[in-house]
């Protein structure tokens, strides 16, 4: 009797134990997402779950795990210690002293041992956890741990797996790196009038060749396969010029024309895959690694994006024999220096990165299926949900059509979105949007002729095209424009079909002094699963503002 008391007292201050050190580790997870010392915090949590460990791997727990009901949980609770104390201690805090480390390895080299370390352990932690998700023994609290360490783990696991490869660890990687100029908006952002080859080599990183769109045929289309349902909806600008391959919201389509293009006019190389980024990911990203001097002028994340997007154009007129897009890629080569060398605040780079993502300003396609496949649901990869679990996704994106202009870093837009259930179980989504310049004549006529399009304000008309990707599984019953097409027109027949989703479209017409033209559309399904509303709007100069009311959301 003594000795099982004695024994049942052992494991119980070891669960105590467990238990203070994860609940610490928690606390203080909570405040690093409130903005405290990444690298204090990430050392106390660190301490916090190897003792957590130490503790769950005890030899008396490991025969308690053996127990009906209880062993399940102890089992669970183990399994999350060594999770966080894997994640953070053996991947987070060493891959921060990379960072900071005063070598003179570029950062991405002093990375990639840290990232390659901990693949196999993380991978069965996953799936030993996964598993255990699924065991209906647990209790409240140790299955919501278990919920929270899975979530992270789910991510980490695919992203150490393929990004060392990626970056070169097994052999040279090339991608495309494409500029996107919002000024010019395209549904994934702007015109993609610049490109740069990006190479990977055991975590080195080497700009081998760089191209504008100068140097392509015109109006010459891509050897692509692509839906005709793209085609006729965007017609041939969407294969036939590398500007504007990025007009259809789904970056794989973009990704395959752009090194389509490449490979037949610039380079016939192999290349790994794509990525984008623009001004509006460039600010961001200076939050991080601070200010760049470019051709004798300081940029910063307050200035960048008015200085590439309006006053370059001007200063570096290219009607007039300059070159704004030579800028824009010494402004991101800059940028890249800066995060190579490891000149950068690693908090602020992650939050950088994320809202950028978030907002699709930066975006990733993989030539490689199984990476691809693997990214496919991520927001990174560009794509829009086919189905409407586990939200209901609307799109919302805008092109310009005011023939070649500059003008759109003057656009306002905004979205008014709502869902209504009947009683009949079926479901509508009503999306309204609006569009308008402000900017005046008076404004207008300082500008240079590249940024209005070569013609004068009195003379030119801008327009931009308004794309209202409804949710999968609904029909278009109503489409809302002005009665006047000195306003708006329905671009294609309101019945048009692309990437799975309804899309009606218009063509707004846009005259200086700020006057707003509204179009919009009805939705309509019969019963089904919706999740709540998401709205996905192409990234621009100025937000598009969502007013959003969800009357059909779950709960």
């Amino acid at each position: 009797m003594v000795v099982t008391v004695g024994l049942a007292g052992w494991l119980g201050w070891k669960v105590l134990t467990v238990r203070d050190e994860l609940a610490a580790a928690q606390a203080l997870v909570g405040q690093v997402r409130a903005g405290a010392d990444v690298e204090s915090t990430l050392n106390q949590i660190a301490g916090h779950a190897g003792r957590a460990t130490e503790a769950a791997q005890d030899p008396l727990w490991g025969i308690a795990e053996s127990l009906p009901w209880a062993g399940d949980n102890l089992r669970a609770v183990r399994l999350a210690s060594e999770a966080l104390d894997t994640l953070v201690g053996g991947l987070a805090v060493p891959a921060l002293q990379a960072l900071q480390s005063s070598s003179n390895d570029p950062v991405l080299v002093r990375l990639l041992p840290v990232l390659t370390g901990p693949v196999d352990k993380v991978s069965k932690l996953n799936t030993e956890i996964q598993q255990m998700r699924e065991n209906p023994n647990l209790v409240t609290q140790v299955s919501g741990g278990i919920e929270q360490v899975a979530e992270v783990l789910t991510l980490a696991e695919p992203v150490l797996r393929i990004v060392p490869g990626m970056l070169g660890a097994d052999g040279d990687r090339s991608y495309l790196l494409v500029a996107q100029s919002n000024a010019e908006t395209l549904a994934l952002g702007g015109s993609a009038a610049s490109q740069s080859l990006v190479q990977f080599s055991n975590g080195r990183v080497e700009i081998v060749k760089q191209a504008d769109s100068h140097q392509y045929q015109w109006g010459v289309p891509a050897d692509v396969e692509i839906d005709q349902s793209a085609i006729d909806l965007y017609n041939e600008y969407l294969i036939n010029n590398v500007n504007t391959s990025v007009g259809r919201p789904d970056w794989p389509t973009a990704s395959r024309t752009i090194v389509a293009l490449w490979n037949r006019d610039i380079d016939p190389g192999s290349i790994d895959g794509t990525i984008s980024v623009d001004p509006l990911a460039l600010a961001r990203i200076m939050r991080a690694t601070g200010p760049v001097a470019v051709d004798g002028r300081e940029l910063n994340s307050d200035n960048v994006v008015s200085f590439l997007l309006s006053e370059a154009y001007q200063l570096y007129d290219p009607g007039a024999g300059g070159d704004a897009d030579d800028i824009f890629k010494q402004v991101a080569l800059a940028v890249m220096d800066s995060l190579l060398g490891g000149d950068f605040d690693p908090a602020d780079l992650l939050s950088a990165v994320v809202d950028s993502i978030d907002a699709g300003s930066i975006m990733f396609w993989s030539a490689d299926p199984e990476i691809q496949e693997l990214i496919s649901g991520w927001r990174v990869a560009g794509i829009l949900p086919t189905v409407n679990q586990p939200t209901t996704t609307i799109g919302v994106y805008f092109r310009d059509a005011s023939l070649g202009s500059k003008i759109d870093y003057y656009l306002e837009t905004e979205a008014v979105v709502s869902s209504t259930c009947s009683a009949d179980g079926s479901v509508s989504f009503d999306v309204d949007v609006t569009v308008w310049l402000d900017l005046t004549m008076k404004q207008a006529k300082k500008l240079p002729s590249y940024v209005l399009g070569g013609v004068s304000p009195e003379d030119k008309t801008f327009r931009t095209q308004v794309f209202i990707y409804g949710p999968p599984g609904t029909e278009v019953s109503e489409v809302r424009r002005p009665t006047s097409k000195k306003e708006a027109w329905n671009w294609r027949p309101k019945d048009m079909v692309d990437l799975g989703r309804p899309v009606p479209s218009f063509m707004t017409v846009n005259p200086l002094g700020g006057a707003k033209v509204t179009v919009g559309a009805t939705f309509v399904a019969p019963a089904g699963e919706f999740g709540p509303l998401e709205v996905r709007t192409t990234p621009m100069v100025r937000t598009t503002r969502v007013d959003m009311n969800d009357a059909c959301a779950p709960g």
